[in-house]
């Protein structure tokens, strides 16, 4: 007969001193912290980097505007300026619980600057519609996106500041392997 499992241990962990005992293999507490750098930091970093260059030019690559018409390049731009802020959003909430205090006031102020810019965001476009051919066309107003834009460049380059300080990308002494990171991320995890 098999002898009653023990709960000894950390929570959720069953520890394997006695006979029969079922052991997860490990009996330290469950640590996601590298996990959760890769996927909720780095992450978007990389993602903040791709709609930067989307929102200037429409594409990431040059050769794939040959295939786009100006509308769509337009669109693209739009959509890619809407998840910037978006994403940069969601980069300072995931960071917010790990700083210290007075780098959460300087997140509290790139929301601010950010919700400003939501505010006029609906002004930076329009559309156009060709009273002959009924085509919608949208149009910028490049003036008002680029001010919008710059702020948002800004609030992404200086959001790394505090971020590096809570040792969330980079902690000091350790060799950093930037392709390994890259490659982790692409493949998921």
């Amino acid at each position: 007969m098999a002898k009653p499992i023990s709960r000894k241990g950390h929570q959720g962990f069953i520890s394997n001193a006695e006979e029969g005992a079922i052991s997860s293999g490990n009996v330290d507490v469950w640590n996601v912290a590298e996990g959760y750098v890769k996927l909720k930091i780095l992450r978007p970093l990389i993602q903040l980097d791709r709609y930067e260059i989307i929102s200037q030019y429409g594409t990431e690559e040059i050769d794939q505007e040959i295939f786009l018409s100006d509308n769509d390049i337009s669109k693209r731009r739009i959509e890619a300026f809407n998840r910037f802020i978006s994403t940069l959003k969601q980069l300072i909430g995931n960071v917010k619980f790990a700083l210290k205090m007075t780098a959460q006031d300087e997140m509290k102020e790139y929301l601010e600057r950010l919700e400003n810019v939501e505010n006029v965001k609906d002004n930076i476009f329009y559309e156009n519609e060709n009273q002959i051919t009924h085509e919608r066309e949208l149009v910028i107003n490049e003036d008002l996106f680029r001010r919008c834009l710059k702020i948002m460049l800004e609030i992404k380059d200086d959001v790394n500041k505090p971020i590096n300080k809570a040792g969330l990308i980079f902690r000091e002494g350790d060799e950093v392997d930037l392709d390994k990171i890259m490659k982790d991320i692409i493949e998921g995890g």
